[in-house]
């Protein structure tokens, strides 16, 4: 989850930058649970490094360490070559839909 606290101090308490910022994520990793588990599916070991490696930075930006910790495990597996645990990929499709629901709640 997205530790808000943390994420309003980066924004200095700008209620418009963290607003900017949460519908970034939405618009651009908003699916981002979807595309991982085809990918995952269809074993786009290349795609899931691509899209893992992406949200790790998206996730450290909104603070949500366990988010970026659970794309790290996928990232590096997918690396080298290897196809992620599924439990490894559930759990970070997990934590996905967590702070896609955190967000909405936040912009409504």
């Amino acid at each position: 989850m997205i530790k808000i606290d943390e994420l309003t101090a980066l924004c200095d308490g700008d209620d418009s930058v963290l607003n900017m910022l949460l519908n970034l994520y939405i618009e651009e990793y908003g699916q981002s649970d979807s595309i991982i588990k085809q990918r995952y599916n269809t074993e786009d070991i290349d795609g899931l490094f691509q899209i893992t490696h992406e949200l790790k930075g998206m996730f450290s930006n909104l603070c949500a360490q366990d988010a970026v910790s659970l794309a790290q495990i996928v990232e590096s597996s997918s690396q080298t070559g290897c196809i992620p645990d599924e439990t490894a990929i559930n759990n970070l499709c997990d934590e996905i839909r967590n702070i896609n629901q955190q967000i909405q709640a936040l912009l409504q």
